[in-house]
């Protein structure tokens, strides 16, 4: 992958190749399924009911 920077004022910009973006374009869609099926994995467990009480749980368990 060929890069090239450029600085206008303060700011710090990249130049590649139209190739090599694509292929991170792609790279990225990719990555963007995983997250949909991480959101959807969580919906899922948090439909499952709320979570029980922390100092129920210990009460539960003797240790209160």
């Amino acid at each position: 992958m060929t890069v090239q920077t450029v600085r206008l004022g303060k700011k710090k910009f990249v130049i590649l190749a139209e190739e090599d973006f694509r292929r991170l374009q792609l790279r990225a869609d990719e990555i963007s399924e995983q997250d949909k099926g991480d959101i959807a994995e969580a919906k899922r467990r948090k439909g499952a009911g709320p979570a029980k009480p922390y100092a129920g749980l210990r009460k539960k368990l003797g240790l209160a």
